[in-house]
């Protein structure tokens, strides 16, 4: 098969044995790779008895077909799960250079199932495949477990825990080099498997149909993007500080107010203070990843946070000293947490604590007691071990679920859906919960569309139509998350579709991008409904349908059932039940 390895490696921890699973030619013909095969492939693995947290549960990595490719800003892969923070589907995306060395070692995949009676480290090594013992990582942060694995295996690019996803946190992450795929706590299934890494290496290239052209498109893409996007290189993303405060789209307090007077202290001009050099991805030619070196807290050429970061322990919680939201990120990289759902959870045990609904010591603006509170998650000590379960189970314990940011257990991410609207549709239906990944409807409405797939940005301010976008947007990330390519790659559709053609020999068209997208998305809704997902759970929190006076979103608030009724009868799918309709599936060829 040009473009694949032809082969999934299969992990049964409880027989401590592997073999080879043939990667299906009809399956990759209809869901391409990464989470669309995924979601094919866990479709018949799980389902609501499997526990989350349990030996019956499995965790795919898996890449795409151009993954390992000169395709521009593919070298990335995707882990899924069912997720033990939400208990519906888990899927977690993550760049550097794993994937592709995945790849390079002989498989598309891996998949693991069982439960190691003590900790074990995987190894694939030019197609041969070892569990091996691995005590003595277990414990280790991130940085010493590859560094350790590193000095006894040689050079290996390792996928790993740190103590958080042993210590079963469940917002725990896993870590390639200081790439993270970081939400829905697929770390922790990982350490509840007593999997503390897969580290591989490999020679075997990938290998393409029409070399040659492909080869000529690539690298004419890659110059392109790359001066495209030389502002993203020149600033990471924490650019977006001072876009998302224009548009009050940052959130400030909880999401509770619109002003943060220190935001140019946490915004990309301030990070050159600290940094000391850039990094990118396999195949990427834009390079947004931040090397930064604070030496007083001894962190030296570490990766420095990204914005989404910045906002969560920043903005989000009034700390505006770079230096420590530095050590923050690294932390939480170190420890394995992902930074979203960690600072929100803080946030949100702040913002009770404040109110006198718990007894937390926590205030807004501490980053020493942040900081403190990190190491507690992690360790699951005092506190921190109710914390470590997510914003969810904090507010339930404490009798105030409605004051918990999140949309089916996952934590809200740091855009404001009242600044962009379109945001409500994504957040409410997205297939694991609150995220902005599946449909980036805020960079759509700032212009980012794509007419000839029918996305088409608006007034960020309406309603109307943003269930239709949204969807299409949707559609089309589902289809990227399948080849895999980043979303900061703006590369035209169809030098998309003609670098997947002369990678694969096959004969895709422009349209095939929407449809194998939806296939996607329709398979990830089929499979949540076999775990319980609940259309009345697809709702957004009280206070974000708060207005926000004095803001420059005028007292906006989304139509969350406006956007929704829109969106299911664009899918012909049933709004009550959720469910989508015969015809729809038939549409697609899932039927």
């Amino acid at each position: 098969m040009y473009g694949y390895k032809g082969r999934i490696l299969v992990c049964d921890l409880d027989l401590d044995k592997t073999l080879d699973l043939p990667i299906d030619t009809k399956t990759a013909s209809l869901f391409l790779g990464g989470s669309g095969y995924s979601a094919s492939l866990l479709g018949s693995l799980i389902d609501s008895k499997t526990e989350p947290l349990g030996p019956e549960n499995v965790l795919l990595i898996m890449t795409g077909p151009l993954t390992g490719t000169l395709a521009p800003c593919t070298g990335r892969h995707v882990i899924c799960s069912r997720s033990p923070l939400t208990g519906i589907w888990g899927e977690s995306h993550s760049g550097g250079h794993f994937g592709a060395n995945l790849k390079f070692a002989g498989y598309d995949g891996v998949l693991v199932r069982g439960r190691a009676s003590s900790p074990v480290l995987l190894t694939i090594v030019d197609g041969k495949a070892s569990i091996l013992p691995a005590t003595d990582l277990w414990g280790r942060t991130t940085s010493e477990t590859q560094v350790m694995i590193n000095e006894e295996h040689g050079r290996m690019h390792t996928a790993c825990i740190g103590p958080a996803g042993e210590n079963l946190v469940r917002y725990s992450s896993i870590v390639n080099g200081e790439r993270v795929a970081a939400r829905c706590g697929l770390g922790a299934v990982m350490g509840s498997k007593n999997l503390k890494a897969v580290a591989v290496r490999g020679i075997d290239r990938v290998e393409i149909s029409m070399p040659d052209r492909f080869q000529e498109l690539a690298r004419r893409s890659s110059r392109t993007l790359g001066e495209a996007m030389s502002m993203l290189n020149a600033q990471g993303t924490a650019m977006y500080v001072d876009i998302g405060m224009m548009f009050n789209d940052m959130p400030i307090k909880y999401f509770q107010e619109i002003e943060f007077d220190e935001a140019d202290l946490i915004n990309a001009k301030a990070m050159d203070e600290i940094l000391v050099g850039r990094t990118a991805c396999y195949s990427c030619p834009i390079g947004c990843g931040r090397k930064v070196s604070v030496p007083e807290h001894s962190l030296v050429g570490v990766a420095g946070p990204e914005y989404q970061t910045l906002a969560s322990f920043g903005s989000n919680l009034l700390v505006s000293d770079l230096r420590k939201l530095a050590v923050m990120n690294r932390l939480c990289n170190e420890y394995g947490l992902d930074t979203i759902s960690c600072g929100s959870t803080i946030a949100l045990s702040t913002h009770l604590a404040e109110t006198g609904l718990a007894d937390f010591d926590l205030s807004w603006g501490d980053p020493d007691a942040v900081i403190e509170m990190i190491h507690m998650i992690a360790g699951r000590r005092g506190i921190g071990n109710l914390l470590a379960e997510g914003s969810l189970i904090v507010a339930r314990t404490h009798n105030c679920e409605e004051k918990v940011l999140h949309v089916r257990g996952l934590e809200i991410p740091n855009h404001d859906p009242r600044a962009f609207s379109g945001m409500a549709t994504v957040y409410t239906v997205a297939a694991r919960g609150a995220t902005h990944l599946e449909g980036d409807m805020y960079s759509v409405d700032m212009g980012a569309d794509v007419r000839q797939l029918g996305i088409v940005g608006g007034d960020r301010l309406e309603n109307e139509s943003k269930g239709e976008v949204a969807a299409r947007a949707q559609d089309f990330r589902a289809f990227c998350d399948s080849v895999i390519l980043c979303h900061f790659a703006i590369v035209p559709p169809e030098n998309i579709i003609s670098l997947l053609n002369l990678a694969l020999g096959t004969s895709y068209r422009i349209e095939d991008i929407l449809v194998i997208g939806a296939r996607a998305v329709t398979m990830k809704r089929l499979l949540n409904l076999r775990l319980g997902l609940r259309t009345s759970d697809e709702r957004l929190p009280p206070s974000l349908l708060q207005p926000q006076p004095e803001s420059v979103t005028d007292d906006f608030v989304p139509d969350v059932d406006m956007q929704l009724n829109e969106y299911y009868a664009f899918r012909d799918w049933d709004r009550d039940s959720g469910k989508p309709s015969e015809a729809a599936l038939r549409r697609l060829g899932l039927d």
